[in-house]
């Protein structure tokens, strides 16, 4: 199950769990104070927003409260409020409800970097794992392409022959004409810079790395596969591993 749709989960958990917690509360309404109850449903709804996130711990809230309102305070089954202290009780959940889900969105945010962190530093070591047994340049290219979601990869020596690729057996997009800097993927001319939802995006036409200089030159060519583009720490992982690979089949090195 993917992001959105656990996040979706939840939303249902947290705003049909909210009106079910009200109903099983229903027999206490008459022996104490509604804001002693909305304690309950402020605990259920940071339990949400750690389990669920921000949107699934809002949705939470809203419902909490209207729940609250409806169901545990006078006159019930309305959404009007005789007591000035439920009126109190009602915001009182809504914001602090509001408050648990906003950082429930940061510690979202913070797992889904660590995930992102621990998912890279996997994608080196299996590279140099690779490189040390020696293994097929097209597999190496291949998992490095899943790895970044990238549609294509082709590395080519100084004379442009191509010495592997990725998926094998397809012909490459398009030849790139953008050379990228090796250390940020940025291109090495001035341009229009390409951003998505997650960061920098490659060139249109595809871009690429040069290693080495002269007749030990390697250039690998990659072509975007996914339109939110790279975030900074994910740039930085892809052209580590392609020095590697460079580096490794540079004529040089005597790799391939």
């Amino acid at each position: 199950m993917g992001p959105q749709e656990e996040a979706r989960v939840w939303m249902v958990v947290g705003g049909l769990g909210s009106i079910v917690l009200a109903i099983l509360l229903i027999p206490l309404r008459t022996l104490t104070l509604a804001s002693n109850l909305a304690f309950v449903f402020l605990a259920f709804t940071i339990v949400v927003a750690e389990l669920g996130g921000r949107s699934a711990a809002f949705v939470t809230a809203l419902v909490s409260g209207m729940s609250l309102n409806f169901l545990l305070t006078q006159p019930y089954l309305s959404l009007t409020m005789e007591k000035r202290e439920d009126v109190l009780a009602f915001f009182a959940l809504l914001g602090c409800g509001l408050i648990a889900a906003w950082f429930g969105k940061r510690r979202a945010r913070a797992s889904e970097v660590a995930s992102r962190g621990r998912t890279e530093l996997d994608v080196l070591k299996k590279v140099v794992d690779q490189v040390t047994a020696g293994a097929p340049l097209d597999e190496m290219l291949g998992d490095l392409r899943t790895g970044f979601g990238l549609e294509a990869l082709v590395l080519r020596d100084a004379d442009g022959r191509m010495l592997g690729a990725a998926p094998v057996g397809v012909p490459p997009p398009s030849t790139p004409t953008t050379h990228l800097t090796p250390e940020t993927l940025l291109p090495s001319a001035a341009g229009r810079l390409r951003y998505g939802a997650k960061g920098l995006r490659l060139p249109e036409g595809g871009g690429r790395l040069v290693f080495g200089a002269g007749r030990d030159a390697v250039s690998l060519d990659l072509w975007e596969g996914d339109p939110q583009g790279f975030a900074l720490d994910e740039c930085r992982t892809l052209t580590i591993a392609a020095a590697i690979l460079g580096l490794y089949f540079s004529p040089r090195r005597g790799g391939g």
